[in-house]
């Protein structure tokens, strides 16, 4: 004898309690100005590989050079297109995950906080190590990085953001507001 009679759950399903929309009205303030912030350094993103395409025998080929002062010419041709493709590619990943990590903040997810902090103080690092490579990066560096330091100002230091990021975290924990 088979029972084919399905009991269903009560209460919200775990596709419900993780999909809560949060109106644009409740994130507080300086999170909002994360969303011009993460523009800007977009444009930053794209704005340099652009920049190395069209500076490729310029100030691309002197930063190789610079490194690397005996590199044949047939290698230099190799070393310039790399450079160019890596930060396509890189820059690219960097626009995705950025837009995307923006969003799941927006939304109030403390996950996202935390692995865009990571992401912003990664990219610092690496920009620096950019600019090391010479001064011609220094248009991009210099307002990525002050970008990246306000972000990560804005995402920690107002206390209408720890409130709530406090919050949303609650709410998933406890989402029909019963004691846990």
């Amino acid at each position: 004898m088979t029972d084919d009679t399905r009991i269903e759950p009560s209460g919200p399903t775990a596709v419900e309690q993780t999909a809560t929309r949060v109106r644009w009205s409740d994130v507080p303030a300086p999170l909002k100005w994360l969303v011009p912030a993460v523009g800007v350094g977009i444009f930053l993103l794209i704005a340099l590989p652009v920049a190395m395409i069209i500076g490729r025998d310029g100030f691309l080929a002197d930063s190789i050079r610079a490194t690397n002062p005996t590199l044949e010419p047939r290698l230099m041709e190799f070393a310039i297109n790399a450079s160019i493709i890596y930060a396509v590619v890189l820059h690219a990943v960097d626009v995705v995950l950025s837009i995307w990590l923006v969003i799941k903040v927006l939304q109030g997810r403390q996950w996202a906080r935390i692995a865009l902090s990571a992401y912003l103080v990664i990219a610092t690092f690496f920009s620096l190590y950019s600019a090391a490579a010479g001064s011609a990066y220094l248009w991009a560096v210099i307002p990525g990085d002050s970008i990246h330091v306000i972000m990560l100002i804005l995402l920690w230091a107002p206390r209408s953001v720890r409130q709530f990021f406090a919050m949303h975290s609650g709410q998933r924990q406890n989402p029909q507001g019963q004691p846990a």
